[in-house]
């Protein structure tokens, strides 16, 4: 056993001493050595450490040369070109990939996402915005990451006095321009906590993946009915996110960002660098640096903070900004999805890097570090923020391994940590870890005891922490589902402004929410309260309890009384129309059901008509019509009711679950509409498709239909202009128009082209 242990340390010896002698000799890498892969590269890892610590001097004494001065290309804002002579562009030809242009020019396909990264959402020269990797075009020009130029020499110049320099202070491990507001946070139902930019990331997510949805519904075809249904909402605890983050911005006196709104924003290709993990006694939020020796959590509340933080890094891994490394079990185990459906996931999250088990995981960190610290030493940089400054296309995500610790590994985790921050890397151990920091986390979860580096930064801050059922419904939210301006389009059938029908009162709630008395053109001015009772109680023809009324006007206050804004309302319509009631114990307008315990409140349509209701029945007119010329005609008389989104300009928290199916069933109608027309009447059939096209924009197959219909009345050029504008609209959002839509598109045109 001894002569085992004694020949294993003449191997790595003589590693250590080859790895030396290649470094003297300036080779960048060591010949390989047949049998000795694993002790060779530890060798390697070893040498290329000590080299680091002792080439980056923490000081420089104050008699000693200035450094040189180096020349740094300009970074250049997204969107911009450098110029050629700063950076290497290649114009793409026909047929070409990312993976082509990386293996021609950068020396393997593998380096295709630095192009990508370098070139994201930058503007071609044709107008177009590179939002997919996948798509590029003939006559693009791709900024390529540039070699780094060689250090010129030093320039001499006189040495300044040795006037002592003030010391420097110690590095923060929390970033001095935090956001110290004390609106940061949101308490949920459940008890848990989180920051507001994560329900901003994870409703983020919904919208997008929703408008994936959206993009690719296809409408029923003609024989089908079109059917008034609820679209599939989010899962209560996205549903929740979804609403604190609302609530948040109402409590800062900001509008709540709408779903292209919220994909814009969170648009990034920077590195995170910072986590808030908590909020102190105060309200200001807990930040600390993601890159470092690690965060040890222990106690009955560790597990909620855990899960947090790496759902915290996931949402914001997009575009290769961060990695979060752990086993299939300790995911299942934290995260509350079964191992099955977390390999599913991985291609739609490849920032989620699962291992067969624990040591797995501890490998890939440690190759990761290894790989980096061998770029610092051979780049001459301090850490990988350097590198990412020098050559923004360098894919250096920030990477996170979340294990536990036996005995055995303890030690293992300790070598590729003690670099971390140059690294940029870091570790989430659940147990102690005294490599870093260890912290006690509390029934409450609160940080009650605190040791290590970041004691006096988090010890007594309550932080951030979900459920494991949380967790789950968040990460599959993150995994998206598989699967600029509108041109005007022709008006809606006319109407008279002015109602002349049997009731007093008309309401428009499809489109801007109008009420008209009748015989008078004007609509009548109400009150924001006033509009959302009404549009409430028009989706709900057969009645409400006050407690829905109570919930949908006011969903953040209790105890609220709904008299006296019915009062009001039912006032102001009898001022307007002079109506007077035969009977005085019946309230006008809106009736009134009232028993011991609740009370049930509706339009009464003997005095309001309703035009929602006028187009649920034309929908049943359609649906139960038998021959051509009758099915025709009810098409017709119901596309004169498709006039736009429920309440469109009327903002409030129960409206968006209603909006979008009466939104997509007019679009649906006016389609169908579309088809009875195209043989006939080609182009009323682009007039009703582009009212579907304004009501519904995100529907690419009411594009792709009036792309083929104005190519069939060779109308060309505006058929390009319809193309522009669906590839226009996805620009907008920040969302690619995937090689499915283009090559349909492309075929569209050819196929006319040869007619």
């Amino acid at each position: 056993m001894e002569l085992v242990a004694w020949s294993a340390w003449a191997l790595f010896s003589f590693s250590v001493a080859w790895e030396l002698l290649a470094k003297a000799r300036g080779l960048r890498i060591a010949p390989q050595l047949p049998g000795l892969g694993g002790m060779q590269r530890m060798a390697a890892y070893l040498v290329a450490s000590a080299a680091l610590a002792v080439s980056v001097p923490t000081a420089v004494a104050a008699d000693s040369p200035a450094p040189p001065v180096v020349a740094m290309a300009p970074l250049h804002p997204l969107g911009k070109a450098a110029p050629h002579d700063a950076v290497p562009v290649y114009r793409v030809r026909q047929g070409d990939t990312l993976a082509e242009i990386a293996d021609a020019k950068l020396g393997s396909p593998r380096r295709w996402p630095k192009i990508w990264k370098l070139n994201a959402h930058s503007r071609q020269p044709d107008g177009r915005i590179f939002t997919d990797p996948d798509v590029i075009h003939p006559r693009w020009e791709l900024r390529l990451p540039g070699k780094e130029s060689p250090r010129p020499a030093p320039v001499s110049r006189p040495t300044p006095p040795t006037t002592p320099a003030p010391p420097s202070p110690p590095p923060a491990d929390i970033n001095p321009g935090r956001d110290q507001r004390t609106d940061g946070a949101v308490e949920l139902s459940t008890g848990s906590l989180v920051a507001v930019s994560y329900a901003a990331g994870i409703s983020t997510a919904f919208a997008v993946n929703r408008l994936r949805r959206r993009r690719r519904r296809l409408p029923p075809p003609t024989g089908e009915p079109v059917v008034l249904a609820p679209e599939p909402g989010p899962e209560p605890a996205i549903q929740e996110l979804r609403l604190a983050h609302r609530r948040a911005a109402k409590e800062q006196g900001r509008e709540a960002a709408s779903d292209a709104d919220l994909m814009r924003e969170a648009y990034s290709i920077d590195v995170p660098l910072k986590a808030a993990i908590g909020r102190r006694a105060d309200g200001s939020l807990v930040e600390v640096d993601i890159a470092g020796p690690g965060l040890g959590l222990v106690g009955p509340g560790s597990r909620d903070v855990a899960r947090y933080l790496v759902l915290d890094l996931l949402r914001q891994s997009s575009d290769y900004r961060a990695e979060v490394i752990m086993a299939v079990e300790q995911a299942e185990s934290l995260l509350g999805v079964p191992p099955e459906e977390l390999q599913a996931m991985a291609p739609a999250l490849p920032s989620l890097i699962l291992t067969p088990d624990a040591g797995e995981a501890l490998n890939r960190l440690t190759e990761i570090c290894f790989t980096r610290q061998r770029m610092l030493l051979e780049r001459d940089a301090s850490d990988v923020g350097k590198l990412r400054d020098r050559d923004p296309g360098e894919v250096l995500p920030v990477a996170l391994l979340v294990t536990e610790l036996s005995d055995d590994t303890f030690e293992l985790a300790a070598a590729p940590l003690s670099p971390a921050e140059a690294a940029g890397v870091s570790a989430l151990i659940l147990g102690e870890w005294s490599g870093g920091t260890t912290c006690t986390v509390g029934q409450s979860h609160l940080a009650e005891v605190v040791e290590g580096r970041l004691a006096d930064v988090i010890e007594g801050a309550e932080l951030f922490h979900i459920t494991q059922e949380e967790a789950a419904a968040h990460l599959r939210e993150l995994a998206p589902a598989t699967d600029s301006q509108d041109t005007a389009a022709p008006p809606a059938e006319p109407f008279r402004e002015a109602w002349s029908g049997p009731q007093l009162i008309r309401l428009f709630v499809l489109g801007p929410l109008k009420v008209h008395v009748r015989d008078r053109a004007e609509a009548l001015e109400l009150s924001w309260l006033q509009q959302n009772l009404l549009a409430y109680l028009a989706l709900h023809p057969d009645g409400v309890t006050r407690e829905q009324l109570t919930t949908a006007l006011w969903p953040d206050e209790t105890g609220k009384d709904v008299h006296n804004t019915l009062r009001h309302l039912r006032a102001a319509l009898v001022t307007a129309t002079g109506y007077v009631s035969p009977n005085s114990k019946k309230a006008p307008f809106i009736n009134a059901s009232t028993t011991k315990d609740s009370a049930t409140y509706r339009i009464d349509p003997q005095l309001v008509s309703v035009d929602l209701w006028d187009f649920q029945l034309a929908l049943e007119q359609v649906r139960q019509a038998e021959k051509r010329e009758s099915r025709a005609a009810a098409l017709a008389e119901a596309a004169a009711f498709c006039r736009g989104a429920l309440a469109d300009g009327l903002e409030s928290e129960w409206i968006d679950d209603h909006r979008y199916p009466l939104t997509r069933s007019q679009a649906d109608l006016l389609t169908q509409y579309a088809e009875e027309l195209a043989t006939e009447t080609p182009e009323r059939a682009v007039e009703a498709l582009e009212r579907a096209r304004v009501l519904d924009p995100d529907a690419e197959e009411t594009y792709l239909r009036i792309v083929r219909l104005q190519l069939g009345l060779g109308r060309r050029d505006d058929a390009r202009r319809t193309a522009q504008l669906l590839r226009q609209r996805h620009q907008a959002l920040g969302v690619p128009l995937d090689a499915r839509t283009e090559k349909l598109l492309a075929q569209a045109f050819e196929s006319h082209q040869r007619l």
